[in-house]
């Protein structure tokens, strides 16, 4: 990941009459002594220039919720020194357990506007049960953007538009459309926020699996990113699959995910494979089990009688 997307979009996506922000998530990782830590920006930009998205599910602890820092009011200049830390640390928190940068927005809404639409939109993104889901969170946003193509972006407004940190490498613009819309949430967009979480989990087990490959891996992704483009909606796909085979545990869930993506994405299509995940489906045996018992000359025979495929999902 590089800095200049951050950079063009403070200079070509926000016009002189808007706020720039910064969206930072509170219980994802940024050390105190940081420069983007919310302590730090709070001694650095003043307090006027941060408040808190008190997002439905944990407004009682607000130090957990996410920021939203105003790097530039309309008419001024952004810091480059702000850019630019902000776009390393993108890059850095790819493999953690929450990403700490959610995105950059342009609105000409001031903070508490802006930051208010954010929590608010938490009820709309909900899932099936009426949870609420962080919807900001860039991985939550890929998979939004996927089921509802262009039809995310009535999910903004009053932010105009929304760069974010994607799941393989890179960014991804959302934009506010010029018209009035609600947004109205397929089944597929809600099912995409209820498995956000076992997304997440095993997006960070396939990042393992890639520096460190098992011997025979036809499908170990070589490409230039950690992570094939569109990783999330891979995972997505896959995960959507495997709970469709009638897995229930994440841990099957994952492990499922994980050889079909090394091994082969048709993994499932093979009887023997049938077999093992049936007998996973009952309880038997967890799936991680099943497959270890497999030699590399099992899974080189399963792989040569499978179909070609194209892509990983």
């Amino acid at each position: 990941m590089t800095r200049e997307p951050v950079i063009n979009f403070a200079r070509d996506y926000r016009t002189l009459d808007e706020h720039l922000y910064l969206l930072v998530d509170g219980q994802a990782e940024c050390a105190l002594h940081h420069p983007l830590s919310v302590t730090s920006l709070t001694e650095s930009l003043g307090a006027m220039a941060i408040t808190r998205v008190l997002r439905p599910d944990i407004s009682h602890s607000p130090e957990l919720c996410p920021a939203l820092i105003q790097l530039a009011a309309p008419g001024e200049g952004v810091l480059q020194h702000y850019l630019d830390l902000s776009a390393d640390y993108a890059a850095w928190d790819l493999d953690y357990r929450k990403r700490y940068i959610c995105g950059w927005l342009a609105s000409r809404q001031p903070l508490e506007v802006v930051a208010e639409h954010i929590a608010t939109r938490c009820h709309t993104t909900a899932d099936n049960a009426g949870k609420p889901s962080p919807w900001f969170e860039p991985l939550r946003l890929e998979l939004l953007l996927c089921a509802m193509d262009q039809e995310a972006g009535c999910l903004l407004s009053p932010i105009r538009h929304w760069l974010f940190p994607v799941s393989w490498d890179g960014y991804t613009l959302m934009r506010s459309p010029d018209y009035d819309c609600y947004p109205e949430l397929s089944e597929l967009a809600r099912q995409t926020q209820r498995l956000a979480p076992t997304i997440h989990a095993f997006l960070s087990v396939w990042r393992h699996a890639q520096k460190r490959p098992p011997a025979f891996a036809p499908w170990h992704w070589k490409g230039a990113s950690i992570l094939p483009p569109q990783a999330g909606v891979h995972a997505f796909r896959l995960i959507r699959d495997a709970e469709r085979l009638g897995l229930t545990t994440s841990r099957d869930l994952i492990f499922l995910s994980l050889y079909r993506v090394m091994f082969h994405p048709y993994l499932p299509q093979h009887p023997e494979v049938q077999q093992i995940i049936a007998q996973a489906r009952t309880g038997l045996a967890d799936l991680q089990s099943g497959f270890a018992t497999c030699s590399d000359a099992f899974w080189k025979r399963v792989v040569a009688e499978l179909p070609l495929a194209e892509d990983y999902s």
